[in-house]
């Protein structure tokens, strides 16, 4: 993520992102996103949510093709194991979930999540899962489940810095986002010793340092502002 996403501004999807594509599992024609995204950025929380003006975007973060019930965040991105993807959508097991074709946004995760343990996704797939699945529950107030979520994050972002060949970049993300959701577990040592793993060379996590700093000082378990780029 770079400097500017800090900022207040307001994004418009790719048009190609909405657009009628193939179903790389069934080859069936589907809408690829429901509708062409404009929205207008108010703030980005602390773990990298995004709270717009308008809708809750992870309504619209999965996306599943009506004709096999293949769950994905993009029908243009070919799954790397395409055989076991499909043979895993076309088992009886699979179909079984999908009782309700029309299930709600913590449904789809549900089942999204159910396929990606099947096919042994990448630890960064699940992390990024398990973060988002997390915000969730934190809408529905459910705070245990939204605890226990951000173990599951955590514990997954510690494996992706056990399979290498990660730029120091992405190390000290992964290192900021496990002293983030420590942080709103209330586990403040943990924050604070994945915190002094960043790389305090980029200006950017110096700036994420110093406010998380402040936040683990306080005891602070909610989501904050992001701190915007100084003009």
């Amino acid at each position: 993520m770079s400097d500017r996403e800090f900022e207040n501004t307001t994004f418009e999807q790719e048009d190609e992102r909405s657009s009628v594509v193939l179903c790389p599992v069934c080859g069936k024609p589907v809408n690829n996103h429901p509708a062409e995204e404009l929205y207008t950025v108010d703030v980005v929380e602390s773990d990298f949510r995004i709270r717009t003006l308008d809708d809750d975007i992870l309504d619209t973060w999965l996306v599943f093709c009506h004709h096999c019930f293949y769950v994905t965040h993009d029908f243009k991105q070919i799954p790397q194991d395409i055989e076991k993807v499909r043979d895993l959508v076309e088992s009886k097991s699979y179909k079984e979930r999908f009782a309700d074709t029309n299930p709600t946004t913590l449904e789809l995760f549900e089942h999204y999540l159910y396929m990606l343990k099947e096919v042994k996704a990448l630890p960064m797939v699940f992390a990024d899962t398990y973060l988002r699945m997390a915000w969730l529950y934190d809408d529905e107030g459910d705070e245990r489940s939204a605890s226990e979520y951000r173990e599951k994050a955590i514990v997954h972002f510690a494996k992706a810095l056990l399979t290498g060949d990660l730029k120091d970049r992405e190390v000290s993300m992964i290192y900021y986002y496990i002293a983030e959701l420590s942080r709103r577990k209330g586990e403040f040592d943990r924050a604070k010793k994945s915190l002094l793993k960043m790389d305090m060379q980029i200006p950017m996590f110096k700036r994420l340092f110093d406010m998380q700093s402040v936040l683990i000082r306080e005891q602070n378990k909610s989501a904050v502002a992001m701190p915007r780029e100084e003009n």
